[in-house]
């Protein structure tokens, strides 16, 4: 069994002509962190290692999940240039080459992405809004097979 939990970033902050790739999150951000940091504690995900996109606004997603969620403390958390895509492609192929001695992985990635995941591996087109937690379930021992698993999607305004 395979689980992978996906948290796209939290809410972009536009006020500086920034490059994408620098982008910060914004207040409204913070704050769906913080309701959703409470969701991501009574779900007990336990991940055992965390990836995330090296985009700025990933990172600080992840920082501030890290500093109002204990499901993150202690865990291996590691940057992929792979996870800075938009089309889901390399994110798919990222997935299928985890190392399969994690049965449960997280990653903080970007939309179309995880839109186009839970169309891929779910069979369940959701736009996912920032700050949208998606877990799939996957009866497979091996991430390369996976396919169609189980999803269940977690989004801001629905705990705001």
């Amino acid at each position: 069994m395979k689980k992978l939990t996906i948290i796209r970033h939290a809410k972009s902050d536009w006020e500086h002509n920034l490059p994408d790739i620098l982008r910060p999150i914004s207040t409204r951000g913070k704050k769906d962190i913080k309701v959703m940091s409470l969701l991501v504690d009574r779900l007990n995900l336990s991940p055992e290692i965390i990836y995330s996109s090296t985009s700025k606004r990933t990172i600080e997603t992840y920082e501030n999940f890290l500093k109002h969620s204990s499901a993150f403390k202690n865990i291996d958390f590691h940057k992929s240039e792979l996870l800075y895509d938009f089309t889901g492609y390399n994110v798919l192929n990222f997935i299928k080459n985890i190392d399969d001695k994690y049965s449960n992985v997280l990653l903080f990635s970007h939309n179309n992405s995880c839109s186009f995941l839970t169309a891929e591996l779910a069979n369940d087109y959701k736009h996912v809004p920032t700050c949208g937690i998606i877990i799939f379930d996957f009866d497979v021992s091996l991430w390369s097979q996976i396919s169609i698993g189980k999803l269940n999607h977690y989004f801001p305004k629905s705990y705001r």
